[in-house]
């Protein structure tokens, strides 16, 4: 059979475009991911197609609660509830505690849960399982199931609960690699750009492949804390990548999980990358320039809305921002394979400076420990904090990741905490012309029916607004666009909800009755904001380029 298929693959070799190349010629002729449709099928291969059983009768909910923190004791439950999966409650910021009894041989559980899942087996604690999005259970016999379901938005509960044996799901797992394997081959032979390779692939077979890896995503330049700048990107395998550069100097970076990361200090970066047999491109970058004037490309919750984002993206490009600030839920689920890979190689056809912003979805999958490895792999530096600050020309911007404690929140004397308060009253934050907060949820929302913003934000940012120290705050979380201009002890705050970049968008007529924002646009949209010392001004864009709303607000 393979040797049918490696056949059939070459004699495809000879339909190609035969016209010369020069030897500069780029291996492949696009990132395997540019290609949305080829995209979604490799996604596919992820989700399991095997023999499964549902769990959806026979379960009792057991109750809810508030209590703060993500490592908990089992609490005593008092009553319970027949319930019928799926069980839906709208409750936000809290756990949700269910139970039942049943028989299961060795295999694996999967959770669909908001916002995620912590699972007990006859009283022991089950950790997921490090390869994927599954609970293993290890012995045949009777099993009381324990899970508390954490709820980090609006709604949440237990949508469904199924089980798979071990030797299935083995049997999947290894139908499903070759699968992929097949796909993946076929997608670099039909992306084959260098004519010396399609010769060698006629003569050697396609087993030559295997030393030419194809980039996943495009290299996507990031700023992190403090003015530091760093490339990422993402390849078909781990191993070392060369860098040439323009004066002929030469860089190693290694990879252990094919995301390769790269931190730069050069002003303007050009190279020429390499890994093993294959030539990936040549990249160039350059890091804005400290001026008086500034511009922000702004947008959040893409949340897997790929065809709709990378239009956005497209968008984006052709207004040459300076930044691109991403207000969280960057992708649906944080701990879906590959979902960041398409995210990088999204935001790469933006082709400016990516800021970054966690959202809950980003964590989905990680209410294990709140350590959202699949974020962190991809869009942050190796112990790195998810938060930051940079001043950039006349802005101070203060980036908060709230989404790293459950309930929602930055509580006192945390490191985040302690960080903010000592950032906002610090010379240089008070010396700056703006002054802003970039974080996922808002403390100000009317577009989700029942949702009024997060308290615990508010809270926690309204003595500063009393005091002058913040001038806008960016967000995301509600599915619209919203804008809010409020005072507070004579100083102006801005609020802006960019919640429309990919995501479904909230329901149409439907708002909570406060707070009521001075503009409410259930639509898909991003805004480009400039500044200047003495001048803000705002633009929210949909996708056709109309202007959604505009706002100018001079110091």
């Amino acid at each position: 059979m393979k040797k049918l298929i490696c056949l059939i693959y070459c004699l495809g070799l000879f339909c190609f475009d035969a016209k010369a190349q020069n030897t500069a010629s780029t291996t492949f002729g696009e990132v395997f991911f540019s290609d949305p449709s080829l995209a979604q099928a490799f996604a596919l291969t992820f989700e399991y197609t095997g023999l499964i059983q549902a769990l959806d009768s026979g379960w009792e909910y057991l109750g809810k609660d508030s209590l703060p923190g993500i490592h908990r004791d089992l609490p005593v439950f008092d009553s319970s509830s027949r319930i019928t999966l799926p069980h839906r409650l709208t409750f936000p910021n809290h756990s949700f505690w269910y139970r039942t009894e049943t028989f299961l041989e060795e295999g694996v559980l999967w959770i669909d849960a908001d916002d995620g899942a912590q699972v007990w087996i006859n009283g022991k604690r089950v950790p997921r399982s490090s390869d994927g999005e599954y609970f293993p259970v290890f012995q045949n016999g009777r099993k009381q199931i324990l899970i508390r379901v954490i709820n980090n938005a609006m709604a949440g509960g237990l949508r469904k609960v199924t089980w798979a044996s071990k030797r299935d799901f083995d049997h999947w797992k290894a139908e499903a690699q070759s699968r992929r394997d097949s796909l993946l081959l076929s997608a670099k032979i039909s992306k084959i750009q260098d004519q010396g390779l399609k010769r060698k692939v006629r003569e050697k077979g396609v087993a030559i492949l295997d030393h030419y890896p194809i980039l996943f995503s495009a290299p996507v330049l990031i700023l992190g804390d403090r003015g530091s700048y760093f490339i990422k990107w993402v390849s078909e395998k781990s191993g070392e990548a060369r860098l040439l550069m323009t004066n002929g100097e030469e860089k190693v970076i290694s990879s252990e999980n094919g995301i390769f990361a790269w931190e730069v200090d050069e002003k303007s970066i050009e190279f020429d990358l390499f890994q093993e047999d294959a030539y990936q491109g040549k990249f160039s970058f350059s890091i804005p320039e400290q001026k008086e004037n500034l511009r922000f490309a702004v947008w959040g919750d893409s949340q897997g809305g790929w065809k709709t984002f990378e239009h956005i993206s497209r968008q984006i490009s052709e207004l040459k921002p300076d930044f691109s600030l991403g207000a969280g839920d960057l992708v649906n689920n944080g701990s879906e394979e590959l979902a960041y890979v398409r995210f990088l190689n999204a935001v790469s056809l933006m082709k400016t400076v990516q800021i970054p912003v966690p959202g809950n979805h980003d964590y989905d999958g990680y209410y294990e420990d709140l350590n959202p490895k699949q974020m962190l792999d991809h869009l942050f530096l190796e112990e790195k904090s998810t938060f930051g600050l940079n001043f950039l020309g006349p802005v101070a911007l203060l980036t908060l990741d709230p989404n790293q404690f459950f309930p929602v929140s930055i509580p006192e004397g945390t490191i985040q905490r302690n960080f903010l308060e000592s950032t906002l009253n610090s010379d240089e934050w008070k010396k700056s012309a703006w002054k802003i907060i970039a974080l996922h949820q808002p403390p100000f929302s009317q577009g989700w029916p029942g949702y009024q913003g997060e308290q615990s934000i508010r809270e926690l940012l309204e003595p500063f607004f009393h005091q002058g120290l913040i001038d806008l705050v960016i967000a995301g979380h509600t599915h619209d666009y919203e804008r809010l201009s409020a005072t507070f002890s004579g100083h102006s705050v801005t609020f802006l909800v960019v919640g429309g970049a990919g995501g479904g968008l909230e329901p149409q007529g439907r708002i909570s009755p406060k707070p009521e924002m001075d503009q409410l646009i259930k639509k898909h949209h991003f805004g480009i904001l400039e500044l200047s010392d003495q001048r803000l001004e705002w633009e929210a864009i949909g996708l056709g380029g109309e202007v959604l709303d505009r706002f100018v607000r001079e110091k």
